[in-house]
C-alpha cells in the first residue's frame, strides 16, 4: 500500500450511500482514498485498524451512520469504543492519535463525503508535514 493512503471504513447504509451519491454527482475525491465498505462500523477492530497503519496508512476514517440510527443498533458505539482503544496504542507505538478520526454521515446534511475526506486529507497532510513545514505552507498560500 502507497503510505500516502487514507483509509476509509465506511458502514454499508448512510456513510456507503453517501460516497456513492458524491461519484453520482460527479464530486470527485483525492485519489489517495482507499475506501472499505463494512457491513456495520460495529464489526471494526483495533487490530484492523493498527493493521492499515502498520502497512502504511497516513490516515483511518470511520464513517458510519449518525448515532442513534444505526441498523444494527449499536454499532456506532462500538465503533466509537474502538477507537478509543485504538488511540491509546497509536499513542504508544508513536502515532499521532489525530490519524484516526470516527464520525457520521448524514444523507439529510449538506457536508458531503468529499468535503468530509478533504477535511481529513488536509489535516494529515499538515501533520506529515510537522508544524514547522506546516506553518511555512500556510503562509505561502
Amino acid at each position: 500500500m502507497d503510505p500516502k493512503h487514507l483509509i476509509i471504513f465506511t458502514c454499508n447504509w448512510h456513510a456507503y450511500q453517501n460516497m456513492e451519491m458524491a461519484g453520482a454527482s460527479k464530486q470527485g475525491y483525492d485519489v489517495r482514498v482507499l475506501p472499505i465498505r463494512l457491513a456495520c462500523l460495529g464489526r471494526i477492530s483495533v487490530g484492523i485498524i493498527l493493521k492499515a497503519f502498520e502497512q502504511g496508512a497516513l490516515g483511518v476514517l470511520l464513517l458510519g451512520c449518525p448515532p442513534g440510527t444505526c441498523q444494527y443498533e449499536s454499532g456506532y458505539a462500538h465503533a466509537e469504543k474502538v477507537v478509543e482503544q485504538t488511540r491509546k496504542f497509536l499513542h504508544l507505538l508513536g502515532y499521532s492519535q489525530k490519524r484516526l478520526r470516527l464520525g457520521s454521515a448524514n444523507l439529510e446534511t449538506d457536508q458531503s463525503f468529499t468535503e468530509t475526506v478533504e477535511l481529513f486529507l488536509k489535516e494529515l497532510d499538515h501533520l506529515a508535514l510537522g508544524p514547522e513545514n506546516a506553518a511555512a505552507m500556510s503562509a505561502s498560500s
